[in-house]
């Protein structure tokens, strides 16, 4: 079973990726297309905690397990968003 510590952590991280995705994706449609921004970081990060989540539910708990594939559902709905959102 996964620490307490271990969910909080993961969970903050992607609310707080999920977050900076929304922005990157509003900052992308206001600028000229060849203008440096951060969706590339995003879409990465995004990616890596995908991958990350799959590793965590292995060892959660059922408790953590709905957290954590609350979770998961919103950084697919996201990355889905960014991908068709350009």
């Amino acid at each position: 079973m996964l620490q307490k510590d271990q969910i909080d952590s993961y969970l903050s991280r992607t609310h707080e990726t999920i977050e900076s995705a929304h922005k990157e994706l509003l900052d992308v449609k206001l600028i000229q297309v060849n203008d440096p921004t951060e969706y590339p970081f995003i879409m990465n990060q995004l990616m890596e905690l995908d991958d990350e989540i799959n590793e965590l539910l292995t060892a959660a708990s059922p408790e953590q397990r709905s957290q954590l594939e609350e979770a998961q559902q919103q950084l697919r709905e996201t990355k889905t968003v960014m991908i068709r959102g350009i």
